[in-house]
């Protein structure tokens, strides 16, 4: 029979406030706020091996875990913060997912703001147990509230940082024309009318990016009218 401290501790893991994202810290925490006296470390991490065996944890790194019991879904975009510090969730990853593109990867895209008053970010790529990250910098000026009014750039739908799919566009477009970065333009196969196009112009005013995005746009108009790509668009339709 499963300990009283373990049923306890699971439930509250299954409500739909609890955190989507946990640490071995916060967990032993939980366990210990349910069971007196405190569990053993044996006990308590063959308790924590099972929760992964059975999944219901999830582990994304060591020590950190998506809670498989209260959010099936939890995406491992959720733990980027626990990976890079300051990680804003963006890019291609947020385009796909709202699928404005049709090149669907598990490589979660990030960008982590730079500030001479913050420490440099380590922007290599990360494999974890769940998936790919790929981080990027960009000046924190670009990436906070100073880039757009707060709704427009945040999504605020996720309890962890991640861009809209406007601000993942415009991101795009900003480090695809800067020398400073590895990633290259986006592609002009994305589904942009599907964005807010009002919301667009905000924040490429705040990011001051309007030549940046009106060049991209430009060469955008151009690919939709080559009779080539019109010729494939149809043809794709007909299937």
């Amino acid at each position: 029979m499963k300990a009283p401290w373990k049923i306890e501790a699971e439930r509250l893991l299954m409500g739909h406030d609890s955190p989507s994202v946990l640490t071995t810290a916060q967990l032993r925490s939980i366990a210990n706020a349910y069971a007196d006296p405190p569990p053993a470390h044996s006990t308590f991490m063959r308790w924590m091996a099972e929760m992964v065996r059975g999944g219901r944890l999830k582990e994304v790194i060591r020590g950190v875990y998506l809670n498989r019991l209260g959010h099936r879904s939890a995406s491992p975009a959720a733990a980027a913060n626990w990976i890079r510090s300051r990680s804003v969730v963006g890019l291609s990853w947020v385009l796909e997912q709202a699928h404005i593109t049709n090149n669907f990867g598990d490589t979660v895209t990030c960008v982590i703001p730079t500030d001479a008053n913050l420490p440099t970010p380590q922007i290599s790529d990360r494999q974890t147990a769940a998936g790919p990250f790929r981080f990027f910098a960009m000046p924190a000026a670009l990436v906070d509230e100073r880039a757009g009014r707060f709704e427009d750039i945040r999504d605020l739908r996720f309890d962890y940082p991640r861009t809209t799919p406007e601000k993942a566009f415009l991101d795009w477009i900003f480090l695809g024309a800067s020398h400073k970065s590895r990633l290259t333009r986006p592609p002009y196969d994305l589904d942009v009318a599907s964005l807010d196009a009002a919301r667009i112009e905000r924040i490429a005013r705040a990011m001051q990016v309007e030549e940046l995005l009106a060049g991209w746009m430009s060469d955008y108009q151009l690919y939709q009218q080559d009779e080539e790509v019109r010729e494939n668009s149809a043809k794709h339709l007909r299937l």
